[in-house]
Order: C-alpha cells, then structure tokens, then sequence
C-alpha cells in the first residue's frame, strides 16, 4: 500500500500552474494584470510561436525592487493583500500571489525590473522553478521573458492548439483587458508584425472606437449611470453568435450567467430567437460586495445581492430599449452610406425596398404559379392557397432556404461592386480570422483586401447582401470560421459561411413580398432538395389540405 507523503514543492507548483496557467493566453492575462497593478501607463506584448515559444511583457510601472525580486517568484508571494479581511476588499487584480510562481514552474523565466528610486535594477533567470541567474541590471519598468512554455510538462504541451488559435486567444485576452482599462496603452505584436495597436484614451467610448472602429459603435446605444456604464445594441442591431459580449465589475474581465441572462431578458420580445445582442457593460460596485476568490483564474465571482445587480442591469436597459427618450441615453455617432453599384443577382427579385405604402393585405392573383391570393399574417407568415388547401409561409426561413443552396451549389450569385472600396475596421481577433481566409471568402462572392491596421478593403460583395449590414456579416463570417475545427473538411466551412451570409440577407422583419416577389420566391422553392426547411432545420411552411380542413370543422 502506498503511503501518504508531502509533495515536494517543485511538484506542487506544477500542479498549482494546471489551475492558473492552461495555455499561452493565460500568461498573457497574468501578466498584463501585474503590470496594471504596477500602475503602468504603457504596456507591450510580443508573441512568438502562438506564445508556446516566447512571450515577453514590458510596462512602464513602478517595477520590482531588487531585494524583493526572488519573491516575486515564491508561491503565494503577493505585495496586494496582508490578512483575511483585505480578501473580502479586492481593488487590485491580482492577489492570490500564484501566478510568477506558477508560470516559472513550466517555463524558461527571466524577469528584469528596476524602481524608479534604485541605481541599478535586477535580472532572475529561472528554469522549471529553479533559480540559475542573479544579476545587476539597469532597465526600466519591469519585463517578464517567458520561454518554453511546458517545456517540462510534455503532456500539458501536447494538448495546446495549433499557433493560429493560441494566437487569436491571445489577441482575445489582450483586447478583452484593454477595453476596460483604456487610460493605458496596449501594443500587442505577434511574430514582428503589430497586431494591435491601442494608445492611451480619454474614456471608453474612444477605447471602443480604437479596437472596433466608428461603424461598429454607431450600431450601439450607450448609457451612463452611476453605476453603469453600458455599450449595447441598437434594435436592428443583432449577432447570429454571442461574440462582442462583455463583462466588467470594476474594470475586471468576467463571466456570470446571470448577468448575460439580465441583458437578454431586457431584449424580451425584440430579440429574434436565432440573434444575439452585442453588449460591453462596465459595472461599478463596492468591493466589499463582490468576492472575485471563487477560482484561481478569477474570473468567476459571487455578488452579496445578485438579485438587485441583475435587476439594475435588465431595468437599465429595458428603459433604454423602449420606445422613450431618457436623459442618460446618449445618441452615438450615425452611419454613413457609400454609394454601390449593384450587379444583377439572382435574389434581388423579392429583396426590394418596402414601397412607402404598406401593401394591401390581400394581393392581386399571381400569374405563372397558378391562381394565388395571398394575406399576411403579422410581417414575417403569410397564407396562400392553390385551391386544394392552405398553406402557410415563414417568407424569411424559405429565401433563407433559397440563398444557402444556391451558395452550397456554386450557382451564379452576383455581385455588387462599390464605386469606392469599402473599409472596415474589425476587432483584433476578427481581422486576423478574415485576412487568414480572404480565398474562401472569394469563394462565397466577397472581395476582401488587407488595409492593415486590423481594417480591410471590401471591393465587392453578394449581389443580395445589404451594404449596412456588411460591418456585422464580416463579423459574423469570422465566427462562423473559428466555429470550424481547423481539421475540418472544407465542404463543412462551406456551410457554414453559405448558412452565416443567407442567414444575414433572407428576408426580415417588416418587408412584405409583393405578388411577383412571392412568386419568385414560389417558383426558386421548387428548384430546392429540401425546400420545408431553413438551413437551421426549422419548417418553412406548413400545409393543411381540404379534407383536413374539413375535419376541423367537423364536415366529414
């Protein structure tokens, strides 16, 4: 029988570094965050090998002094609290004093620093948790060289991604804490090419515009309170996944499902099912309030009333989302529209403009399918008949049907091309993900060009695509390709970007077919494989024929 032992402390650090440290991306974290709470005003990152083979973080703080330098790298070593109670006071974002420890424990660590009051500074050099260098070093501010990542843990190695998703998780990470603290700088370069590039802002409105650009917030409401400040989407501003969607209680990254259910729950009976809401909301609350000690990684957290947070956020924004003005509702900058050339697309037969009269709600017969008389039952079903029973349509689930297996089946789509190029400016971790796959958006009819400056230059699009709808399509088509393992095979990221874009363009909301729209649409259904359903399985139309109506009304 084997007997109880002490681990030794090496091997105890390697454990401990499996809860902080689970891929490159979260050395990333931990580090930014000492260099937040060494007040630093300027903080750069480089990356190398998808961050397995180097990571350096360099900031402008008030850095280590040398005789407290080697410990820094003790586990539970922290200069951010003193006693219990300091736990239930959090107002930095580290405390737990496990992070230096745990990363030197599975990497090749050198950390140089220097206080502004010191002659000289210091440089540690470790390897696997065991201290080979001690050396005098002038420098400034402090940075943190890590190298090797689980050099010494092969099998902790062997389970990170490949150095594209490594990368677009650190480019997650570092976006994720630059939105919040945006009276900092932030430069993140990877493999010698800057890919974000944030100066020091005014406040987070300007931080917003610096990493999405002004076509993306222009698509948002803002609201200011005391304890809230709020960027979400405007009512015709929907995702198809939950990407752009953020948390911050005291400037502080976090997940809560509660809080998103809040922000969903105020979207009540505007939200489409299939949508989601964009939203960043900044949460200003007492720390005494809030207990960020629930995990290592810290980003779970317990409230003392999470019923009155969650209600102070869905009120907060239901207010706003009602059709009534309120004095924190501040109007964001309107978009602007370029002119576009259109080409003859195959879809562009039943996507006009509403007319400025709402269409009568019984139309004229439809020559060419038959004698059809159609009515409108809200803005989105509509029933028809063909003399032998009733049918009814969701119009936007069948042109949906319709665009995807045209896309799937390669057919001529069209296209629309601008007189002026358009640009637009995307997140960090978007613009990576479209610039690494402009072929296979060619292939789906989008003309995409690398403007740098995580902005691209779209020269053409779908003929069906709407040009407001670009910035969020671009967007949407980045996270439907991340969506896809990257051993994948192509036919499956086909559908997945021929479902993304017909899910954008199908037709929506208030728009009403005319006759020969709905006929076009008739006639385009009869050419599908599967023309019952939308490429999300969902029905298209129901059909009830005369011997069933006759039974429901007892005439049998």
């Amino acid at each position: 029988m084997n007997k109880i032992r002490i681990l030794p402390q090496g091997l105890r650090n390697r454990i401990a570094a499996g809860e902080v440290i689970e891929r490159p991306a979260s050395v990333v974290k931990e580090l930014i965050e000492n260099s937040i709470d060494a007040q630093a005003k300027r903080v750069e990152i480089l990356i190398e090998g998808g961050g397995k083979r180097l990571i350096v973080v360099s900031d402008d703080g008030i850095g280590i002094p040398s005789d407290e330098l080697h410990l820094a790298v003790e586990p539970h070593a922290t200069s951010k609290i003193e006693s219990e109670e300091d736990l239930f006071n959090i107002r930095t974002r580290g405390f737990r004093g496990e992070a230096l420890a745990s990363i030197a424990s599975v990497s090749r660590l050198r950390i140089t620093s220097q206080t502004e009051g010191e002659a000289v500074g210091r440089s540690i050099y470790m390897e696997g948790g065991r201290l080979l260098e001690d050396t005098p070093s002038p420098h400034r501010g402090t940075t943190v060289e890590v190298k090797d990542l689980f050099f010494n843990t092969p099998a902790r190695r062997k389970f990170l991604k490949s150095d594209r998703t490594e990368i677009r998780h650190i480019i997650d990470t570092v976006t994720e804490t630059a939105l919040s603290e945006y009276n900092r700088g932030f430069r993140l370069s990877v493999n010698n090419t800057e890919t974000l590039h944030c100066p020091q802002a005014g406040n987070l409105r300007e931080r917003l515009l610096q990493v999405y650009g002004e076509e993306f917030i222009s698509g948002l409401h803002l609201i200011e309170l005391p304890h809230l400040q709020a960027f979400f989407s405007r009512e015709d501003n929907f995702r198809i996944n939950r990407s752009h969607q953020y948390i911050f209680i005291n400037g502080r990254p976090i997940r809560d499902a509660s809080l998103r259910h809040a922000v969903y729950s105020a979207y009540e009976r505007i939200l489409p099912h299939d949508r989601h809401p964009i939203f960043f909301l900044f949460l200003q609350v007492p720390p005494s309030s809030v207990d960020f000690n629930v995990h290592p990684a810290k980003r779970e957290v317990r409230f003392s009333d999470k019923e009155g947070v969650y209600r102070m956020v869905r009120d907060s924004l239901r207010e706003v989302l009602l059709p009534s003005s309120h004095e924190h509702v501040k109007p964001l900058t309107p978009t602007t529209s370029t002119a576009i050339k259109t080409g003859a697309g195959v879809f562009g037969d039943y996507q006009k403009d509403p007319p400025s009269a709402p269409p009568s709600m019984i139309e004229e017969p439809v020559s060419g399918y038959g004698h059809i008389e159609h009515i409108y039952l809200g803005d989105v079903f509509l029933a028809y008949s063909d003399g032998e029973g009733l049918t009814l349509l969701d119009h936007h689930a069948a042109h949906e049907r319709v665009i995807y297996e045209k896309l799937l089946k390669g057919m001529d789509i069209g296209r629309a091309e601008f007189l002026f190029p358009r640009q637009i400016t995307l997140s960090p971790s978007d613009y990576t993900t479209i610039i690494q796959n402009i072929p296979t958006l060619e292939a789906v009819g989008f003309s995409v060009e690398d403007f740098g400056s995580n902005s691209v230059l779209v020269r053409s699009i779908p003929a069906f695509v709407s040009e407001d709808a670009l910035q969020g399509i671009l967007e949407d088509l980045a996270e439907s390709i991340r969506d896809i393992s990257a051993n994948s095979p192509v036919e499956e990221l086909r559908k997945r970007l021929a479902m993304t874009i017909a899910c954008h363009r199908s037709v929506r909301g208030k728009k009403r077919l005319t006759g020969d729209e709905l006929r076009a649409l008739l006639e385009d259904m009869e050419k599908l494989d599967d023309p019952e359903h939308c490429p999300h399985g969902r029905p298209t139309r129901l059909r009830i024929g005369i011997d069933e109506l006759k039974r429901m009304f007892k005439r049998t």
